[in-house]
């Protein structure tokens, strides 16, 4: 059996999805030091920071540039250990193994940003 459906309940289905509030949560990779930038990893190569939206953009709504959305974002995700920063706006943060990170295990930082909200406190 074939599915078709039309374009007025294909309106409908995106408006909902609209409506429904995904937390928007901001992987925390790059950090100023005060005269430059500098990424928490030793390699650039280490992590593709657009796999990695991509990847997260299916269950958050999601950002890898803390300071451009640091005034618009809900959670900072950040690798654990991780350098200081300013956390400027108080934010929540997740921490996730930095291991995870290194070895680009997705699913596994996933896992750790899942089970931070299940057992957040309101």
């Amino acid at each position: 059996m074939k599915l078709t459906y039309t374009k007025r309940f294909l309106r409908f289905i995106i408006s909902v999805k609209g409506m429904i509030h995904r937390e928007k949560i901001c992987f925390v990779l790059i950090v100023s030091t005060g005269l430059t930038y500098t990424s928490i990893f030793p390699a650039p190569a280490v992590l593709n920071n657009e796999d990695l939206k991509r990847y997260f953009s299916t269950y958050y709504d999601v950002s890898i540039n803390y300071i451009r959305d640091k005034d618009s974002v809900d959670y900072l995700v950040v690798p654990d250990p991780f350098i200081p920063f300013e956390n400027e706006n108080e934010l929540p943060i997740i921490k996730v193994p930095a291991l995870l990170f290194m070895t680009n295990d997705f699913e596994g930082i996933k896992n750790s940003i899942d089970s931070y909200f299940e057992n957040r406190k309101d």
